[in-house]
């Protein structure tokens, strides 16, 4: 795809000329997706949100009564000084590309709605496996996909580096860091002590 094959600077431009001069429209978060975290965020959650544009998962899980801490990374500052205007004091707002992005805190959910097929299919595993290590105890990486069919080779990748991830939606998938951990503890093998 040629979106994920541009470089990130060229990325960044392209994103903040869509935001900027061509008035990208601003979009409300897919009801499945703020379904299945309404019903599964605490009021004291932490969320990163990558590839938030302007807001709107934030504002939809404050819609729907959510109380904890956000992060919402974009590309484009543009995007991101828009939803600063949202004015939320439990929120923090990040003007970064994915692929260089870090996060020194550990968060609950790490949400990625129509934003993974942005990265080269080859930058998918290491990429997958950083946010894993940003992920709390129990954490999970959610992302979700419009068109399973065209995106494909995507959640392929991510399944052959996490086979349990679940599909939770039609549209939607989920990595358990919690899954994760008891899967390592079942690979390792046993030492047995001999005499």
């Amino acid at each position: 795809m040629l979106r994920a094959s541009l470089p990130p600077v060229v990325k960044k431009y392209v994103w903040e000329l869509k935001y900027g001069l061509l008035g990208y429209p601003q979009f409300v978060a897919p009801e499945d997706l703020v379904h299945f975290l309404s019903a599964r965020l605490s009021a004291i959650s932490s969320v990163l949100d990558l590839g938030c544009g302007r807001g709107s998962l934030l504002r939809a899980l404050r819609s729907a009564a959510w109380t904890g801490s956000y992060c919402g990374v974009d590309i484009s500052r543009k995007a991101v000084d828009e939803a600063r205007g949202i004015l939320d004091q439990r929120s923090s707002w990040v003007v970064s590309d994915f692929e260089s992005f870090r996060s020194p805190f550990r968060w609950d959910l790490i949400a990625m709605t129509e934003s993974l097929y942005y990265l080269k299919l080859d930058e998918v595993p290491p990429f997958l496996n950083r946010m894993m290590t940003m992920l709390d105890e129990n954490g999970i990486l959610l992302f979700r996909v419009h068109d399973s069919e065209r995106h494909h080779e995507y959640i392929e990748t991510a399944t052959r580096l996490y086979p349990h991830l679940d599909r939770v939606g039609e549209n939607l998938y989920c990595i358990s860091n919690r899954a994760l951990q008891s899967n390592l503890e079942e690979e390792e093998p046993t030492s047995t002590v001999t005499d």
